[in-house]
C-alpha cells in the first residue's frame, strides 16, 4: 500500500515537473524610446503582457469617427506560436451584451417592442410558478434588475449549434426569482439569454441572423459573428489558463461556445471590427431624431441604479463619463470602454483568463493619454 502511494506521488511530481519545463513565458521586446503616441501605447501593452504572462492580446482605439490605432500582440496559440493581428478574432464574453442591448433598442426604434413590455407576454410559453415574474419588463432584463438568478454552469462542452438551441433552452426553464423585479441590481446572464429569445420572437429570425444583418454588418463587422463555428480557422485564437499549482500557462481543451448563451456571451470579434462598431454606435447614440432610443444607453437607468443604462455599464473616469462593458469567460478576458462626449473608444481583447486586471491596467493609462 505504501509502495503504491509512493509511486502515485512520484508520478504526480514528474507530471508537475514536466508541466513546469514546458511553461510558456511571454517576453516581448519593449522599445526604449517612446517618441510618439503609438510607441507609448505599445509600451503599456507589452509591459503588462510580459508582467502577467499573457499569450495574445489585441487593442483598438478610436477618436472622432476614425480608428486611430489597432494592433495585435503575442500569439493566438502557445503551441502553434501563430501571431495575433488586428484581424484576429477573440471570444468577447459579456461585451456581447452591448450588442444584444443595441438590437433590443433597434426593435424599440422600429416599433416592434417597448422597453416596458412584460417578458411573459412576449414569451407566453415561459414556465414559472411565481406570479411576481409577470412584473419583469424588457428594461429590467437589460438593466439586471429582473430579480432572476445568474447562470451557474454554461456547459460550454455541449457546443450546441442547432437553430433551435435557444428556444429549447428557454422553454425548458422553470423561472424562479431571487428578488422582486425592479427593486435590486443583480447581474444575470440568464436575463440576457431570455432577451436573445425575445429578439427571435419579435423578428421571426434567429438571434444570430438578426444581429448579423442589423447590428454587425451595418457597422462593418463582416468577419465577426455570434456563431463560433462560422469563424474561419485563420482568424481564431485559443483560450488559455494557468495551472494553480505550478503556474504554467496552457491551452484550455474547450472553447467557450454553446448556442443557448449567445445573447449573453458568444460574440466573436476582432479589435479592428469592434473599433468600427464603436464609431458607428457613438454616431447613433448622438443622433437626435424622434424615436431614437440609443441615447438612453448613455444614461444611468436611475439614481438608484447608476452603474447601468440599458445594459451599458456606466463609469466615471478622470471626471469624464464613460460607458462600456467588461467580459470574462473560460480562457478569455475583454474590456470595451467609450467616452461619448469626447468621441473616444477603446477595446482590449486577451486570450487568457488569469490576472484579469490587465484589462483596466492597459485601457486606463491609454485612455488618459487619449483624454489629454
Amino acid at each position: 500500500m505504501k509502495k503504491t502511494t509512493f509511486v502515485i506521488l512520484l508520478l504526480i511530481l514528474i507530471s508537475i515537473q514536466s508541466c513546469a519545463d514546458k511553461s510558456f513565458k511571454q517576453n516581448l521586446e519593449v522599445k526604449k524610446s517612446l517618441n510618439g503616441f503609438n510607441d507609448k501605447v505599445d509600451s503599456i501593452v507589452i509591459n503588462k503582457m510580459n508582467e502577467y504572462n499573457i499569450p495574445g492580446l489585441s487593442i483598438g482605439l478610436v477618436r472622432n469617427d476614425s480608428v486611430i490605432y489597432t494592433k495585435g500582440y503575442g500569439v493566438r496559440n502557445i503551441e502553434k506560436n501563430n501571431p495575433v493581428s488586428e484581424h484576429t478574432i477573440f471570444h468577447t464574453a459579456s461585451v456581447s451584451k452591448l450588442f444584444t442591448s443595441s438590437a433590443i433598442v433597434k426593435l424599440t426604434n422600429d416599433g416592434l417592442l417597448s422597453l416596458d413590455d412584460k417578458l411573459y407576454k412576449v414569451i407566453p410559453e415561459l414556465q414559472f410558478k411565481d406570479e411576481q415574474i409577470k412584473k419583469i419588463s424588457i428594461k429590467d432584463l437589460l438593466n439586471h434588475t429582473s430579480g432572476l438568478p445568474d447562470v451557474n454552469d454554461y456547459h460550454w462542452e455541449n457546443n450546441n449549434q442547432s437553430n433551435t438551441s435557444l428556444k429549447e433552452y428557454v422553454v425548458s426553464l422553470n423561472l424562479k426569482l431571487e428578488s422582486e423585479p425592479s427593486l435590486t441590481y443583480s447581474y444575470s446572464n440568464l436575463g440576457y439569454n431570455l432577451l436573445g429569445y425575445v429578439i427571435e420572437k419579435k423578428t421571426k429570425s434567429s438571434f444570430e441572423d438578426y444581429l448579423k444583418n442589423n447590428i454587425l454588418n451595418p457597422s462593418g463587422m463582416v468577419f465577426s459573428d455570434f456563431r463560433y463555428f462560422y469563424i474561419h480557422d485563420s482568424l481564431t485564437t485559443s483560450p488559455h489558463t494557468k495551472n494553480k499549482i505550478v503556474g504554467n500557462v496552457y491551452e484550455r481543451d474547450t472553447y467557450p461556445y454553446t448556442r443557448e448563451h449567445a445573447a449573453s456571451s458568444t460574440l466573436n470579434a476582432s479589435a479592428l471590427e469592434l473599433s468600427k462598431w464603436m464609431i458607428h454606435f457613438l454616431k447613433e447614440s448622438k443622433r437626435n431624431t424622434p424615436g431614437n432610443n440609443y441615447p438612453l444607453t448613455l444614461k444611468p437607468a436611475s439614481v438608484k441604479f447608476s452603474q447601468i443604462g440599458l445594459g451599458f455599464q456606466q463609469y466615471n473616469f478622470e471626471s469624464k463619463h464613460a460607458i462600456g462593458h467588461f467580459g470574462g469567460d473560460k480562457g478569455f478576458r475583454s474590456f470595451l470602454m467609450m467616452f461619448p462626449e469626447e468621441k473616444i473608444g477603446l477595446v482590449v481583447l486577451g486570450n487568457c483568463d488569469y490576472e484579469e486586471d490587465f484589462r483596466q491596467e492597459i485601457i486606463h493609462p491609454i485612455a488618459k493619454l487619449m483624454l489629454q
